[in-house]
């Protein structure tokens, strides 16, 4: 049973079909997109209904306020008990308790369906991260538990020690969203939206937010960066998984896409929209590669910074 345990995720991670499938995770249990006008939609988890271009599209008028709701407490009581039933040990990943309230949603419906198996265990691990960081773990639970033969237990214990590590490269071009929903500084914000500065991030432990580094003048030298931070923050990088995710700025993920597989030719590469739940915080203007180093991410990102700053002073 150890080696046959699920994979399970909230809204907070980036799928497609192909991605579930090939990695054999479980489908999100549905959550709720709330539109502009008040009203709620399940939410598109595979962009059936529109385009990821047309959902990020709307919010250009930044009047349209989008927000995203967890799943009813009895749709992930009912999804964990199914997986209980079959006899399966259930990972659950949730995004940073800072953002969301899955983890405690989880936690609550686990510890009842565990009580009612007693020979079942289901973890939920914060994952302190957000989007493709989600979908690295969930990937890396799966390389865990069908190429690597480890157990349940060794998982577990391994991956959470590894969400410390994961890593994100890249920027996000318009903050507003995030500031609207308190989740950075306003000021932070209005760097964000001065025309041509695009905001580079990394992942804090301590906070569990995305936390603004510095300011790159341009795409141009967002990508001249790009490589070279991830190589001194990544360690060695045979075997890693990558997971580029965007918000209506395909164009410049692609270019990220090549770049990794062209310097780090990652046996693994994941390539993903964000997901409408995230989306509806974060906004358009996102372009990042997810990633994990060798060492956790330094306390309250000192090193990373330092390491950026270098970067972006160069010419």
């Amino acid at each position: 049973m150890n080696n046959n345990f699920a994979i399970l995720t909230d809204a907070g991670g980036d799928f497609t079909r192909e991605i579930i499938a090939k990695y054999g995770i479980e489908e999100t249990p549905m959550s709720t997109v709330v539109w502009p006008d008040g009203s709620e939609e399940p939410t598109d988890l595979y962009w059936d209904t529109m385009t990821p271009d047309e959902y990020f599209g709307l919010m250009s008028n930044k009047k349209n306020n989008f927000s995203s709701s967890l799943p009813s407490p009895q749709t992930i009581l009912d999804r964990l008990t199914a997986l209980a039933k079959a006899g399966r040990n259930v990972v659950v990943f949730t995004i940073s308790s800072k953002m969301s309230g899955g983890f405690s949603a989880f936690s609550v419906a686990a510890k009842e369906v565990m009580e009612q198996y007693p020979g079942i265990k289901i973890v939920v691990i914060d994952s302190l991260r957000y989007s493709g960081a989600i979908t690295l773990l969930a990937v890396e639970a799966s390389l865990c538990r069908d190429e690597r033969n480890m157990s349940f237990d060794e998982t577990v214990e391994y991956l959470d020690h590894f969400r410390l590590r994961i890593h994100e490269c890249g920027f996000l071009d318009d903050l507003f969203f995030l500031a609207r929903k308190g989740r950075i500084p306003k000021a932070a914000a209005f760097m964000g939206n001065m025309i041509g500065i695009k905001p580079m991030a990394d992942l804090c432990n301590e906070t569990g937010l995305s936390q603004v580094l510095g300011k790159a003048r341009g795409y141009k030298q967002v990508m001249r960066i790009f490589p070279k931070y991830i190589q001194k923050t990544i360690g060695d990088y045979n075997d890693k998984v990558f997971v580029i995710t965007y918000s209506a700025r395909e164009k410049q993920a692609l270019e990220m896409k090549q770049i990794v597989e062209e310097t780090f030719r990652p046996k693994h590469l994941i390539f993903v929209p964000m997901g409408q739940s995230t989306g509806a915080n974060v906004g358009p203007g996102l372009a990042a590669a997810f990633y994990a180093g060798d060492e956790k991410v330094s306390e309250n990102c000192v090193k990373e910074k330092a390491i950026l700053e270098e970067l972006l002073k160069k010419k």
